[in-house]
């Protein structure tokens, strides 16, 4: 055989693998009391009917039996978010 040089070398098209999608991996969204978690469910969108009646549910309770914490509907993070 002989010796080839470099550039003499058929040029041939490396096939990278396709990135993935922002939407490969669901988003979820919990409702929070004070920065804890209160919901057992995990919500799709935010704005989702089921999350914004919890949401309001949990508010109701901070106002009447607590000193009015904040009752919000966050991004689910693993770490912070975990049911034990």
């Amino acid at each position: 055989m002989k010796k080839q040089n470099i550039n003499q070398l058929p040029v041939t098209s490396v096939q990278t693998p396709a990135p993935k999608s922002i939407d490969a991996d669901p988003i979820g969204f919990v409702v929070v009391r004070d920065g804890h978690r209160v919901s057992d469910r995990e919500y799709n969108v935010p704005n989702d009917p089921d999350a914004v009646a919890e949401q309001d549910f949990w508010y109701n309770i901070a106002n009447k039996h607590s000193y009015g914490e904040s009752v919000e509907i966050v991004q689910y993070e693993s770490k912070k978010h975990r049911v034990w």
